[in-house]
């Protein structure tokens, strides 16, 4: 069996990669097509310790013997290896209409690391994926007015649902700024925000405040600046909902 391509991976995530994927090849064998890595060991936001490493399986098939191996591999966690997203095939080409979104941000940053490359062909229909955006944004939105009442403006909890929101913006602003430049949009995070305040008109300043205080350790916010950050997030969410009404495709 092949050794896995880690080339281009950062160097730290490629040696708690590595057990992994040999561990999946095993354990799969045939019925393991392929193994993708996502995410910001491919953008150049990276932090060894604080990042996770995120990937994709490709398998013949899925189902409870396939969830089982997954699971036995649980230990995997405490290097932040996530959980891997498993696919088949048909699923790929069966749910192109319906996660636009997720499928271009994986086609748009991946690197295959066994098997073949199920994701660099993928053709993304732009009318779908600003549907998505839309919905996306309008959904994320209902989920801060949600979780702000169910937990009674709480410090803590407005503080989990904050750095929970986070990563999910940098794959709608990618597809947004696709949908408008009708190019790549770009990798690292302060540039997918920099291009979107230009591009949509909107202040984005609070995603960087919560970015910067995700890669610090042992940091206090007092409930004050949750609420001020709170605010900052639920408009952030509300302005790019409207410009995704108004993007044409």
């Amino acid at each position: 069996m092949p050794d896995p391509d880690l080339n281009g991976i950062p160097l730290e995530a490629a040696s708690d990669f590595r057990p992994f994927t040999e561990a999946l090849m095993a354990k799969f064998s045939t019925g393991l097509l392929s193994i993708t890595v996502v995410g910001s060991c491919l953008t150049g936001d990276y932090i060894h310790g604080i990042s996770d490493i995120n990937s994709v399986l490709v398998l013949a098939k899925t189902g409870i013997p396939e969830l089982e191996i997954l699971a036995s591999l649980s230990y995997y966690k405490k290097k932040h290896i996530r959980s891997p997203l498993i696919l088949t095939e048909d699923y790929i080409t069966r749910s192109l209409d319906v996660f636009p979104i997720e499928f271009l941000d994986i086609k748009l940053f991946h690197k295959t690391v066994h098997g073949r490359d199920h994701f660099a062909g993928l053709t993304i229909d732009k009318a779908q994926l600003r549907l998505q955006c839309e919905r996306d944004l309008k959904g994320k939105l209902i989920h801060l007015q949600r979780g702000y009442v169910a937990h009674e403006g709480k410090t803590k909890m407005l503080k989990v649902l904050l750095f929970e929101a986070l990563p999910g913006f940098f794959p709608l602003l990618r597809a947004m700024l696709h949908l408008v430049q009708g190019q790549e949009p770009p990798v690292r995070k302060a540039d997918v925000l920099t291009q979107a305040e230009k591009a949509f008109h909107v202040d984005l300043s609070g995603l960087r405040e919560i970015i910067s205080l995700k890669t610090s350790r042992g940091f206090f916010l007092d409930r004050d600046h949750i609420l001020s950050l709170f605010k900052e997030i639920y408009r952030i969410t509300y302005d790019l909902s409207v410009a995704t009404d108004e993007l044409a495709v």
